[in-house]
């Protein structure tokens, strides 16, 4: 039996699929009457939309939050459909600057596009309808594979302003629309957050992309502050306002600061982000440039250089472990996997190592599920030893080895497997409840003793 990597690995894993997806969906059918909710001021309220039950999420409104007065609005797509995880990580912003949040619980990864689709449609209509939202402030929020759906959604309304992407990069150019891009160095999907930034015009609205010290993963708070600054203090049809002012000045001091503490790790990053703070925030008066630290020419040059041959190598050895997977057997990778993921060097090999990991990470995900759709249970079994070898400390091998187990018969080491699984963090308990490989296991006593080990 052969498996074939699909022909864009990223949009196989973190975007949603579908076989009508070339054109954009406008904003949907007209809004009906929706009954206001009670809102948990500076808390967060979970909610359904009226017209769909099963299309649920969750609210955060600041502590002074007013239901006549207009607020920015930011509505979050998660990979996983975990609504509160951005919520609980970002609603220090919302408290600061006063936006609502809202984010999706049922927008998640390996769902057609035109569901996905759907669900953010119906999400943004209802949240338009219920909440005080400035019309002219909506922007989309969202991370790997809620990234992609985002971006498509806001390429699709005329009523979005624009995109904050995390960790993964649109499929297509985002004419007229503000676009701010995350991405950890350490993450595999950077050089594509890099290269689309790179391609975007930039005459018609910004398209920038701040990058920080981190892998594939949900911003830190610091960096997406920057991201929401920078996409709200952009006015293409209105005037700006003291508070975009304030705003801006926040944004310089915000990023020299990030500038600063990047700069022993890489110059030219570091006068990446302070050019990005200016062009964002010197035309509100908010950029001051006396108190950085300063970054040489030759420093700069150096360094990119670095970070060029960085990405050469990264590309070919990609392709090495892309070929090794299938054809090399356990003891290979036993043996030769740290050559590969690690490095003394700090810096652009560092990172590049670390960007390598997830890919090849991801690859043998990829290549598990295959082999387990095809029911080749003796080639899946190689792939998640491998996959366990690549990525040790990622819970997901340790599932698919319980999943494994069960298929086989072999329930004691299932259980023993998930174990693992939880012990690597794993607690999607919605999951492992919904997964009918387990079905059989939840009334063995050990699942329960397993599950209660959740956090």
């Amino acid at each position: 039996m052969k498996f074939f990597l699909p022909i864009s690995l990223f949009v196989l894993i973190f975007s949603c699929s579908s076989g009508n997806s070339s054109k954009p969906q406008q904003d949907s059918l007209p809004q009906q009457q929706v009954a206001l909710p009670e809102l948990k001021k500076g808390d967060l309220t979970d909610l359904f939309v009226v017209s769909d039950p099963g299309n649920s999420y969750t609210v955060y409104v600041p502590s002074n939050y007013n239901p006549l007065k207009k607020y920015p609005l930011i509505v979050f797509f998660d990979a996983h459909a975990n609504g509160h995880l951005p919520l609980n990580n970002y609603k220090s912003i919302a408290e600061k600057w006063g936006y609502i949040f809202v984010a999706s619980n049922t927008s998640k990864n390996g769902m057609e596009m035109d569901q996905t689709v759907k669900i953010g449609n119906e999400l943004i209509d209802e949240a338009k309808a219920i909440l005080p939202v400035d019309e002219n402030q909506i922007l989309l929020c969202g991370f790997s594979g809620g990234s992609r759906v985002a971006a498509y959604m806001t390429a699709g309304r005329q009523d979005v302003k624009g995109v904050i992407c995390n960790s993964a990069a649109p499929q297509g150019i985002l004419t007229g629309k503000v676009f701010v891009g995350l991405a950890g160095l350490g993450d595999m999907n950077y050089l594509e957050m890099k290269n689309f930034a790179d391609r975007q015009p930039t005459n018609t609205s910004p398209h920038e992309l701040l990058v920080f010290d981190g892998k594939h993963e949900w911003a830190p708070t610091n960096m997406m502050e920057d991201a929401m600054l920078i996409a709200t203090i952009y006015h293409p049809n209105t005037k700006n306002t003291a508070t975009d002012s304030a705003m801006a000045k926040e944004l310089c001091i915000l990023i020299t600061y990030q500038s600063d503490s990047i700069m022993n790790t890489s110059c030219s990053i570091a006068d990446a982000l302070r050019q990005t703070g200016k062009r964002c925030s010197e035309p509100l008066g908010g950029w001051k440039s006396d108190h950085t630290r300063a970054i040489t020419d030759a420093c700069i040059k150096s360094d990119e250089a670095a970070w060029a041959k960085a990405e050469q190598d990264e590309t070919k050895m990609q392709q090495e472990l892309g070929s090794a997977i299938m054809q090399q057997d356990t003891i290979w990778w036993k043996t030769n996997a740290d050559s590969y993921f690690e490095t003394k060097n700090s810096g652009a090999e560092k990172f590049m190592r670390e960007r390598l990991r997830g890919y090849t990470s991801l690859m043998c995900y990829s290549y598990v599920n295959q082999a387990m759709q095809a029911n080749n249970l003796h080639a899946a079994e190689k792939l998640i030893t491998v996959y366990s070898i690549v990525d040790p400390t990622n819970s997901e091998w340790a599932y698919m080895r319980a999943v494994l187990y069960m298929k086989i018969n072999l329930p004691d080491y299932a259980i023993a497997s998930l174990d693992k699984a939880v012990e690597l963090g794993f607690n999607d308990r919605t999951r492992l409840l919904n997964d009918a490989n387990f079905t059989s296991l939840q009334t063995d006593a050990r699942f329960s003793e397993m599950m209660g080990k959740m956090k």
